[in-house]
């Protein structure tokens, strides 16, 4: 049975985790303001999530979160994908042939779907997020809520993605100025950063 409150609870802790540019939204975006490939980048993230919050939801969270020292190891590892993402950002900046329109978009269709899966499913956070974070409360509210818990965390998944990916483009114009390349991925490099410093404080210890 529907349980409205269970999926409003279950749209705002998604909508709060989801928001945000790490890896895979800063690359979104990119891909928006490019117009380049968003459809199949748009439905990855949206099946990436729906899997990763039905099995939290249904129970794999407690699952791995009961290992030991697997969140941990997760954290660490992952800290350091973010500095390698942070890395390619900062030098991206600062080559004269990455702030161009074309070259700063992947244009390749099969690059583009590997890149997404690649800062999809390498990057910590969504499996934190989504199979431990967003399984663990959703056990709060009971088996017989599932249903609805996962209907409103993917309502916001595909509010996100969809927004985020198709309305990108309107920002293009702005984006044909080497300048606001060069600021985009300068803001995502500190992101990288800070991402990662986060990821270590809030996982990577044994609490």
């Amino acid at each position: 049975m529907f349980n409205l409150s269970v999926y409003l609870a279950a749209l705002g802790l998604s909508g709060s985790q989801i928001v945000g540019i790490g890896p895979q939204n800063a690359f979104i975006i990119r891909q928006g303001i490019g117009r380049s490939h968003i459809l199949p980048i748009v439905l990855i993230c949206i099946v990436a999530d729906v899997i990763l919050i039905s099995c939290g939801v249904l129970g794999m969270g407690k699952i791995i979160g009961a290992i030991p020292g697997f969140v941990q190891t997760v954290a660490w590892l992952g800290a350091g994908f973010l500095l390698w993402l942070g890395f390619k950002s900062f030098r991206a900046a600062l080559h004269p042939g990455a702030l161009k329109l074309e070259g700063s978009v992947e244009r390749d269709r099969k690059k583009a779907i590997r890149t997404i899966l690649l800062v999809t499913l390498l990057n910590p956070y969504v499996w934190l997020d989504t199979v431990i974070l967003i399984g663990s409360v959703a056990s709060v509210y009971g088996s017989q809520s599932a249903p609805s818990f996962i209907l409103g965390s993917i309502t916001a998944s595909v509010s996100w993605f969809v927004g985020i990916g198709f309305f990108a483009s309107k920002l293009a114009p702005l984006f044909q100025q080497e300048r606001s390349w060069r600021i985009l991925d300068c803001a995502i490099g500190l992101i990288m950063l800070f991402t990662s410093s986060l990821l270590v404080w809030n996982y990577g210890f044994t609490h």
